[in-house]
This record gives C-alpha cells, structure tokens and sequence, in this order.
C-alpha cells in the first residue's frame, strides 16, 4: 500500500512538471495540440501508403508466380552452359531480367521493415532458406529480384528480376511526397487559423477584464464565436454597462451631495464671523467649516471619474513652479531639494489641474500627518521621472504602504484628531494612473514618509 502511493505521488509530481513545461498561453497550447494532430496524422498516411505499396507487391507472389519461378529455377539449372545466347531465350520466354551474379553481386536493396517478412518467408519456404531477395527499380517500376542457381551445377547463380506491374517503387515516392507536404502545410494553416479564431475572443476578454480591474471602461466584446464564449462576453458586456452605469449614479450622487452641502458652510461661514464675538470660537469655527469645505472639495475629486481637461506636454520646472506657488499660497511650505539642471529642461505630458491636485494632496498630506520640513525632488531614471515629495515625521508602518492608498482609509497618525475622509491619496492614486504613473508611498531610511510619483517622460 505504502509502495503504490509513493508511486502515484511521484506520478502526480512528475506531470506536473511535464504540465509546468508547455507554454501558458491557451493559443500556443491549442496550436502545438493541432500541429502534432495534423503531423501525426499525414505521417500515418504516409506510412500507411508505404504499407499499401507493400502489400501490392506481396499480392503478386500468388502461387502462379511461384510456379513460374519454380519452373525458371528447372529451366537455368538443365542449361547445358550459362552463354548469353543460352540465356537469354529464357528471359524472354519467361518475362524476367537475368543479370549474372558474378557481375552485379550487390543489385537492388535488401528488403527492409516486417512488412516484407511475409514475403519473403514464403519465398524462402518454396524456394530453399538460402534464396536472397533485393528489390530494385528500373524506369521507375519496382523489381524484385532472386538470386536463383545457373546450370545443373550450380556453381553460379544469376539474378531473376520479376517486374511488378502498376506498382510504383517501393521507395516513397517524390510526388507523393510533395503532395503530402502541400496537404501538412494547408492543414498546418487551418489550425493557425482555428486556434486564433477559438482564442481571440478569450484574449479580447481577457483584456477587458484587466481593463475592469485598473478601473476603467473597456469597448464592447464581439459576441460571436463558440456558444460559450459569446455567452461570456454578453455577460461580460453587461458587467461593463452595469459598472459604469453605476459609477455614473455614484460620480452624480457625490457631486449632487457635495454641491448641496457647500451652500449651507457658505451661510454658516457668514453667520460665524458675524454673530459670534468672541475671536477664539469664530477661529475655531472658521476652521472648521474649512475643513468641512476641504472634506467636500475631495468628494468632488474623487467623484470626477475622467480628467475634464486635455494633456499637454508642459517642462519639469514650470509643471513643479506651479505646484510651489500654490502650495504657498495655500499656507504650505514646502522647498525644491537637489540638482534641477538634470530635470527642469525635460517635458511630461500633464493634466494641469490635475497634476497640481496630486502634488497639493501630497504635500498637504505630508504637512498634515508629518513633519517639517518637507521638500519636493525630481530626479530621472532613464526614460522616467521620479517627482518624491518627502517629509521628517516619524513614517508610516509597512503594512499601510498598500492600505492608505484605498479610499476612506487613514493611518494611525490620523486619530490623534486630524479631521479627513480618508481620500487625499486615494485620490492621488486616481490621478497617478490618469498620468500613466505610479503612485508608492513607503518609510524612509532617515525618517519620515517619501511619497513618489513615477511617471513616463515625452521623448524628442
């Protein structure tokens, strides 16, 4: 019992590894399937032609021809002398080639494979055990030659070459050949072409999914094709229309919402600076209702599926200007740290709102949760820019590097009474993949949390 299941556990590990040694992709897999199919296929017909050559050739050793043999063994050994004028009368009589044995000892081929075996053990049974056979071909026409004795001596031999009629030679032939190889190539091409038919609906789809999860909207799949991939991709197609009819209501519902909302801060704003006398409590409410403001203006970011502005090409130092002056003018400071020379002349393609949006969430972000000073660097790596907004606090933990990407997500440093809604590097993320970037928030080695944004330079 121990022994057949080490056994079957060794055959599971090692189909396994014959399974981890074909290609991945569902269209190479059905092509080599088809390949090997066809190959398989026109190489039995080949091997079956041969065959059937074979079996032909074998079919005319009935019994007449043996007598016939017989009778021109009888004849060559009561030959009172092997002269060519002695001779020859019988190759004529009988319909056969006589070739002496002393000048072609090595003529034709030695029969080769067990189809001939029938063949020749029948040969050899009437015969005697020491007759040779070869097989030959003259204006291609397959001869069978046999090695038969000369005069009643027999001290020398001849060859007997019978002709086998409406045979083609025992070879395979290049006609034939050629043939099969214009059928291997046509049907190599069928299957080329069905692979690509049966797996380009299932690449389409796949490809709209992975659309999906980056979060965007792919294009209609064709639905046609097997019956079960034109259900998928129907279904799948209704996927798309629902999520996108529902990030519809949602981008609709926030603005509604936020938009609603800012009215009453607005009167409430008023009504505080004028009704409430006492400078401390109108600060305090003032800065409230900012922070209220600010809350909203970030459900309007997030809400805002599509950039309503068109990219420009725009250089590193005016794209990274702006975003100081802002910054400053929002109460932010922030400095440019490290060499400019290498970057500010380069160019990336931006949505300015947007890319001003990003770096303004980081910054304040990096005011908010860290510490002074925070710093802005721009450095390049090859074909990419590299914009790290760093600042001194005391970092975040590791495991939060992927989690306070996600919307309504804070950080630890949030409860010590930080208002937020948890959106600002959600946001930064969305508008990070609006730039063809990346977004990667991490610990640094010296303290504090670096922010970066990786993003693909315009290239000349």
């Amino acid at each position: 019992m121990l022994a057949l299941r080490v056994a079957y556990t060794v055959a599971q590990s090692q189909s396994r590894h014959i399974l981890n040694l074909l290609p991945k992709s569902l269209f190479t897999r059905l092509l080599l399937l088809l390949v090997i199919s066809v190959v398989i296929a026109v190489f039995t017909l080949g091997y079956l032609f041969r065959q059937d050559r074979v079996t032909l050739i074998a079919r005319n050793f009935t019994d007449a021809k043996l007598q016939q043999i017989e009778a021109l063994r009888d004849a060559l050994t009561k030959l009172p002398d092997d002269r060519p004028a002695t001779v020859q009368p019988l190759a004529r009589e009988f319909k056969v080639l006589l070739v002496p044995f002393d000048k072609r000892p090595e003529i034709g081929q030695p029969p080769k494979g067990p189809a001939y075996r029938p063949m020749i053990a029948r040969l050899q049974e009437q015969l005697g055990q020491e007759t040779e056979v070869r097989f030959g071909t003259r204006l291609d026409q397959v001869i069978v030659w046999i090695r038969l004795p000369l005069t009643a001596e027999k001290s020398r031999s001849v060859w007997a070459g019978f002709p086998m009629r409406n045979i083609d030679t025992g070879e395979f032939p290049l006609q034939l050949g050629f043939t099969l190889g214009g059928v291997l190539l046509a049907l190599l091409g069928a299957a080329l072409w069905f692979a690509r038919r049966l797996t380009q609906p299932l690449s389409q789809l796949s490809q709209a999914v992975e659309t999906v999860a980056a979060g965007k909207h792919p294009a209609p799949l064709t639905e046609d094709g097997p019956s079960e991939i034109a259900q998928v991709a129907r279904n799948v197609n209704k996927m798309a229309a629902n999520l996108e009819r529902l990030e519809t209501d949602r981008r609709t519902m926030l603005a509604g919402i936020s938009h609603d909302i800012r009215t009453p801060l607005t009167r409430l704003r008023l009504a505080s600076e004028m009704a409430v006398t006492d400078p401390k409590n109108r600060a305090d409410m003032i800065e409230d209702i900012g922070e209220i403001d600010r809350i909203v203006t970030q459900f309007l970011d997030f809400a805002r599926g599509e950039p309503s502005e068109s990219a420009q090409p725009m250089r590193v130092a005016d794209a990274l200007a702006h975003v100081l002056s802002r910054a400053n003018a929002l109460g932010l400071d922030v400095t440019r740290n490290g060499d400019t020379t290498e970057v500010d002349a380069l160019e990336i393609n931006v949505f300015p709102a947007a890319f001003e949006r990003m770096f303004i969430n980081l910054i304040e972000n990096a005011h908010r949760y860290g510490k002074p000073p925070v710093q802005l660097a721009a450095i390049r790596d090859g074909a990419m820019l590299e914009i790290t907004v760093i600042d001194h606090g005391a970092g975040i933990a590791p495991a939060d590097e992927e989690r306070l990407k996600q919307p309504f997500v804070r950080g630890d440093q949030a409860r010590g009474g930080a208002m937020g809604a948890g959106l600002g590097l959600a946001i930064v993320d969305r508008l990070a993949k609006w730039h063809d970037a990346s977004f990667n928030i991490a610990r640094r080695a010296g303290g504090g949390n670096a922010a970066s944004i990786r993003m693909p330079l315009v290239q000349p």
